[in-house]
């Protein structure tokens, strides 16, 4: 009998060792797809702990002025939060790097000038190949509020805001130069720091045509409407400041392309891109190469000049991307540009992160087995 009794206390201790073992790893392997999902999406497992709270911009009108720590020269405004080791591609093709903040006020190394011709003559040398096939051209809107106060009188439109036709125009443009377009008008407010999580899903759907190119639009909101005000084509427009995530897996793909985006505009289109913006964040941009954030003015434009900016910018798209017309699909277009697509499979960083996590279930279902087969023998 008291074998008996033994042996059923070892089996119930066994048995509760091994549900112990089940929880145990399933809540593993929870914690590491959220953290791995959190790296993915900022770059970082700390935002998780510290910065979650944050939206990527400022508010109210405040804005960050960037200087150069040794002229002292004001080289850039923006509403943007800035971060120690996030890097700006000036108008001017000055490279400088963010070193330290004294609050609002931003001070930034001088790393060197970018030498554009070479990356022009790389453009024009044939050394990047024409497109063999056609691609399209995917184009989303995060902060779908974003509005243009002269305009509509308020910055901020639930439910639709100015920015949503601010990408129409760029559809348009591409569509009537045959280009088609992967044109997202989800919604995705409130304006807030989880409107990325929400765009996220829209970006995905995008990526499974493999799009050429994925852009983001957005403005700025900088309170000086002079800041982004320009003349193109005899029209008031807007420039356009490219933004990067520099913390993803695509992030040097994605700087090296932003690189040449300018470089090619700069020389068909002088004084429309403002400046690269390389800036602590991922903005969904982990999911593929060639992906870009655009801020197209800021809120105290008026709505038409940046549709102004924006029809600048999609006329000479197709031709930097090296895309096809759609009613010439079979025929290589003589002079045109293209850079590396996205990838085929479309979404790189999510199919990424379901290879992680079947291989966290593996693992954890691994170290159950051997437990409770190891420990778990009466």
């Amino acid at each position: 009998m008291t074998n008996l009794v033994s042996r059923k206390m070892e089996y119930d201790t066994a048995k509760r060792n091994r549900a112990v073992v089940a929880v145990l790893s399933i809540l593993c392997v929870c914690l590491f797809t959220y953290l791995f999902t959190q790296w993915q999406q900022n770059g970082t497992i700390l935002s998780v702990w510290g910065e979650a709270d944050l939206s990527d911009e400022e508010t109210g009108g405040v804005y960050y002025t960037l200087y150069d720590e040794i002229s002292g020269e004001a080289i850039e405004y923006m509403s943007r939060r800035v971060y120690s080791g996030d890097e700006l591609l000036t108008g001017d093709n000055k490279h400088y790097r963010v070193t330290r903040l004294d609050g609002h006020d931003v001070y930034c190394e001088l790393l060197g000038e970018r030498a554009i011709e070479e990356v022009l003559d790389e453009l024009y040398s044939g050394s990047i190949p024409a497109a063999k096939n056609f691609q399209s051209v995917a184009i989303y809107c995060t902060h779908t509020d974003e509005s243009y106060v002269p305009t509509s009188g308020t910055e901020s439109k639930h439910g639709g805001g100015d920015i949503l036709d601010v990408a129409e125009t760029m559809v348009v443009v591409l569509e009537e130069a045959g280009v088609p377009v992967l044109h997202s008008e989800n919604l995705h407010d409130p304006h807030d720091v989880n409107a990325y999580q929400r765009s996220r899903k829209t970006a995905s759907q995008l990526l499974q045509e493999a799009p050429a190119a994925m852009i983001d639009v957005h403005r700025d909101g900088i309170p000086d409407p002079e800041y982004y005000a320009t003349t193109l084509d005899g029209k008031s427009a807007t420039q356009i400041r490219i933004v990067v995530g520099r913390q993803n897996q695509n992030s040097e793909a994605n700087i090296a392309f932003a690189e040449k985006m300018k470089a090619y505009y700069d020389d068909v289109k002088p004084g429309l891109i403002k400046s690269i913006f390389m800036a602590k964040g991922n903005y969904n941009q982990d999911l593929a190469p060639n992906s870009v954030l655009l801020e197209i003015g800021t809120h105290t434009n008026t709505l038409e000049a940046a549709k102004n900016g924006a029809k600048e910018f999609a006329e000479v798209l197709p031709q930097f991307l090296g895309l096809k017309a759609s009613s010439d699909k079979n025929t290589a277009s003589d002079g045109q540009l293209h850079d590396k697509a996205a990838s085929p499979e479309g979404e790189t960083g999510m199919g990424k992160s379901v290879i992680w996590l079947l291989l966290a279930v593996v693992i954890g279902g691994g170290i159950f087995l051997f437990i409770s087969q190891g420990k778990g023998r009466v």
